[in-house]
């Protein structure tokens, strides 16, 4: 077989900008805003606003590439490669081209956002007479947006990649700075329980189905990005989670499976598929309808979705849709699924909503999110404290319970002390303890 060699050409888009201002503009320095294409078959593959493109090396709008590196060969024909160029081009990079885009939009906006404060508070301190501090005399690069011919100008490129790092760095500090989730890393061996689904449902499937479970494998047990799954990826998820004459183990194993996906830091991409159709809010929505096994897994799942801030998040979105002729949204079910589980009469289901709740509370609470759940909430809570629950799960209620009084400074205390059980007759079950009934007593005096 025909042996051809495959280069990876390193660009910097900034041309050199990155490395040389980002110290000043964001306080560290950024070696290059950096563009990748692949070299071979003597043609230049990469990924463009249209899918994957193609030139003659060397001879894209980048002109000559920064570096070149040669990455390996391959023995794979030419046909064979271009037809799967043509099917990524056309399925997972057109999608993630979009969500790129979407992204881009939305920090766009921000930027805008951003230097309208700057200049709102540039001309209160020159009407007021006083002297513009340093960093509102420079012109800040990541807030270019002149106006030209009264219409307002969106920021550059550079600004965008160098305002994207920032969030990134921002996002990072947050990540380190939050309450840690409780969430379940090695209750499930992810190999051994996609295996057992494999077997569950093996001859039961078409042949795109067949695919789809070969892009979890990959996903799952080789390790490879969100890239690997299909814009069908979902749908496939659908089938094993609604099909009557699968059995409830392939629903089990399936939820599984996906509560490891959960960890993972990519899933977020996944999750966004779901934005039409709803596939795992929905099933998630009848979690009092399904067996015991079903629910600890539902509830496994959106445990370990609090693992990453954008997956947590998109638990926590209010947008709503109609189901079954009901008006409901991800946090509408991620409170349900939270609610049900801690008040179940099993150990395990109880054990995951009191971290589901706890991880819903310690999160960075935006009123607007919890005014609508707060109240459902501590109901559920103050009732769960009646069972008399281990130190674990009390802990993790009791700190739910003292982040809700601080977002509900009405309703929740009133709640608290017409319903009870005062949280003050939990004092002494441990220190950890006593110190958040101490923060609740102080909000119901």
């Amino acid at each position: 077989m025909d042996t051809n060699k495959v280069e990876l050409y390193i660009y910097d888009l900034s041309k050199g900008m990155a490395a040389a201002f980002s110290p000043m503009l964001i306080g560290k320095r950024i070696q290059g805003i950096w563009h990748t294409s692949i070299v071979v078959y003597n043609r230049e593959y990469f990924f463009g606003s249209k899918g994957v493109e193609s030139c003659n090396p060397g001879t894209t709008a980048l002109e000559r590439p920064l570096r070149v590196e040669v990455i390996g060969e391959t023995q794979v024909p030419y046909s064979v490669f271009i037809d799967y160029l043509n099917g990524l081009s056309e399925t997972t990079y057109a999608y993630n081209s979009l969500l790129l885009e979407e992204r881009r939009k939305t920090l766009k906006e921000k930027l805008i956002r951003k230097e309208k404060k700057r200049e709102k508070k540039r001309k209160k301190i020159l009407e007021s007479g006083g002297e513009l501090p340093p960093e509102l005399k420079e012109d800040f690069a990541m807030a270019d947006t002149d106006t030209v011919n009264g219409q307002s100008q969106l920021p550059s490129d550079e600004a965008f990649a160098l305002e994207e790092e920032e969030e990134r760095r921002e996002e990072e500090a947050k990540k380190k700075a939050r309450e840690p989730p409780i969430v379940y890393k090695d209750i499930i061996d992810v190999k051994v329980e996609f295996d057992a689904l494999v077997a569950l449902i093996d001859g039961k499937l078409n042949p795109e189905e067949q695919r789809a479970t070969e892009e979890l494998q990959q996903y799952m047990i080789g390790d490879e990005g969100s890239w690997a799954l299909s814009d069908g990826f979902l749908d496939f998820v659908g089938r094993l989670l609604n099909d009557t004459q699968l059995s409830v183990d392939v629903r089990v194993k399936t939820l599984n499976v996906l509560a490891m996906a959960a960890l993972k830091d990519d899933v977020i991409l996944v999750l966004h598929q779901d934005r039409k159709d709803h596939i795992l809010m929905n099933y998630a929505f009848e979690i009092d309808r399904l067996s015991i096994q079903e629910q600890e897994a539902i509830a496994l799942f959106m445990a370990n979705m609090f693992e990453n801030l954008s997956s947590s998040e998109w638990l926590l979105y209010i947008s709503e849709w109609t189901y079954n002729n009901q008006q409901t949204s991800n946090i509408r079910v991620t409170t349900k699924v939270a609610v049900h589980s801690l008040l179940s009469d099993s150990p395990i289901l109880q054990d995951r909503g009191a971290a589901i709740i706890h991880n819903l509370a310690c999160k960075e609470v935006k009123t607007v999110v919890f005014d609508d759940v707060a109240v459902e909430l501590t109901m559920a809570l103050l009732q769960y404290f009646n069972s008399k629950p281990p130190e674990e799960q009390l802990y993790r209620c009791m700190k739910a319970l003292a982040k809700f009084v601080q977002v509900s400074t009405q309703e929740v205390p009133q709640l608290i002390q017409m319903i009870g059980p005062d949280p003050r007759s939990f004092k002494g079950v441990s220190d950890r303890v006593d110190s958040l009934v101490d923060q609740i007593a102080l909000k119901l005096r």
